[in-house]
């Protein structure tokens, strides 16, 4: 699995928790055991399923007023699923749920989408999301009076592929009405007229957008704005990386093989990929994606799917066999994994939300891999923590996660210019709460996958001032990669593929 945003999680799911663990000792229920030994999350039975409901919407867009269950009424018995005029409908509803403050997971794991039309579904959802601007910009310039929320979101998806072209035009101009006509049967003539005179005027309508940053760029301005001041000599490319389609990074487990040794399988089954040494000697980048099924030894644990990025937090830890460990906000588990496959360490995955930490579960099952799992909120220190400080701690705090959004397009959308404020708030408070359980000597290294200073060097800076027994470590391998001490921006060439991410190693002094 790859590392997902902290904020824009799939809707609950019905499991136990693994955080309860048998334990020897009354007085502490969540005990761990002696450091050097190594326990299993627990098994429990599985829960009865509930009714599937959407969790509720982020804080961010709290005032979200659309129930997902309501448009559940698409029309299923009226079109064919391997048609196009329902994957654009259900693809107009993931993104009317957006718009209304819903992830696109959260969206494609409620929608009831037949199965042969999840992944063109998901497909023409992700491309309107990395092309909203222009084409919400499109939609208000065509019409005097706004559509209802959802044929706007028609609109926006059929516009987006007339302007990708990667479906035949009039094939698609034909299904988009198909779909109206299948729901809103009086407003065909209105989507029909707009996407034809699109295809007549295709060069004007591209002309009037370039004028406008938030059709050229496709973010909001605020964000646009916020890059320009942050990063002046970086921030197109910052954009454009977060409008392309994301490489297919994989890590390869060094319990289960080695990087040479899986790059040479996967040339046996057809694939070829890239290491990339720079970020992590277990990263292999894919030349083509696929489906995960189709990698050899996934199901057996050979190989995970992490950005090159996220997978360099290992080495940034500087780790020891024997050492104690904590992953402070651990789901959905591609870093304790990593740690795990490298190294043999006594490690605490904390997780305060308990649908997420099922998915480190997931992957310690697959994977054949062994660590405590609690449920619990890391600052809340008492209630978890024995009193034994770690050697080391990975803090990878919640964060706007503006340093992954080519891998989800929709973020941009969801997030608000204030949301840093808040979040950067949260960062604060974990790091002063990891601090307390630090050794003496020890290492704390804190990420974020994100590319705003508010979360990154900010954070550090008022940190370090207020505590004096914290010395920040040089990172070599960040001066190598990125100008700055500990901003990897995201990059797209043939030498470095990845994700934007902030780390920063502190050092407890005394």
């Amino acid at each position: 699995m790859t590392d997902t945003p902290k904020k824009l999680s799939l809707p609950a799911k019905p499991r136990s928790s693994a955080s309860k663990k048998s334990s020897n000792k009354p007085a502490r229920p969540n005990s761990r055991p002696p450091s050097g030994e190594r326990s299993s999350y627990a098994r429990r039975p599985k829960a009865p399923k509930p009714p599937m409901n959407p969790r509720p919407a982020p804080p961010v867009m709290a005032d979200a007023r659309l129930d997902l269950h309501s448009i559940i009424a698409a029309p299923a018995d009226v079109l064919p699923p391997s048609g196009l005029a329902y994957q654009l409908t259900m693809a107009a509803h993931a993104a009317h749920a957006v718009v209304e403050g819903y992830s696109l997971q959260q969206a494609l794991a409620v929608l009831p989408i037949d199965d042969v039309a999840r992944a063109n579904v998901q497909r023409l959802s992700f491309d309107a999301m990395r092309h909203l601007g222009l084409v919400q910009f499109w939609v208000q310039r065509a019409v005097d009076k706004p559509p209802v929320p959802w044929l706007q979101a028609m609109l926006w998806v059929a516009l987006t592929q007339l302007h990708l072209r990667e479906e035949d035009e009039f094939t698609l101009v034909n299904q988009a009405v198909a779909a109206v006509e299948a729901r809103k049967p009086h407003a065909k003539g209105l989507v029909n007229a707009i996407l034809r005179r699109f295809l007549r005027e295709r060069d004007e309508w591209l002309a009037a957008a370039s004028d406008d940053l938030v059709a050229h760029w496709n973010y909001p301005l605020w964000w646009i704005e916020k890059l320009q001041a942050q990063h002046p000599n970086d921030w197109q490319q910052i954009l454009d990386v977060g409008n392309a389609h994301p490489p297919m990074t994989l890590r390869v487990n060094a319990r289960a093989t080695d990087v040479a040794a899986y790059q040479a399988l996967l040339s046996e089954h057809g694939r070829a990929a890239s290491p990339m040494p720079a970020l992590s000697p277990n990263a292999l980048v894919l030349e083509l994606p696929c489906a995960v099924s189709q990698l050899p030894e996934f199901g057996a644990g050979a190989v995970s799917v992490q950005d090159a990025g996220a997978q360099l937090s290992v080495e940034l830890l500087d780790l020891q066999n024997g050492m104690r460990v904590l992953d402070a906000c651990a789901a959905p588990g591609g870093k304790t994994c990593h740690i795990l496959e490298r190294f043999d360490v006594d490690l605490l995955a904390l997780e305060k939300d308990a649908p997420r930490s099922w998915r480190i579960e997931e992957n310690f099952e697959r994977l054949n891999l062994k660590a405590d799992i609690e449920v619990m909120d890391a600052n809340v220190v008492k209630k978890w923590w024995d009193g034994v400080p770690f050697d080391r701690v990975l803090l990878d705090a919640p964060c706007s996660a503006s340093g992954i959004v080519r891998r989800h397009p929709d973020i941009r959308w969801l997030r608000e210019s204030a949301d840093t404020e808040g979040l950067a708030r949260q960062q604060k408070q974990l790091l002063r709460s990891m601090w307390q359980v630090l050794a003496v000597g020890g290492r704390l290294l804190y990420c974020t996958c994100s590319v705003f200073e508010d979360e990154g060097e900010a954070v550090i800076s008022e940190f370090m001032g207020h505590t004096p027994n914290a010395s920040r470590v040089e990172l070599p391998q960040m001066r190598e990669l990125t100008r700055t001490a500990g901003q990897l921006l995201p990059r797209m060439n043939e030498n470095a593929n990845h994700d934007g991410f902030f780390y920063a190693a502190l050092i407890k002094t005394a």
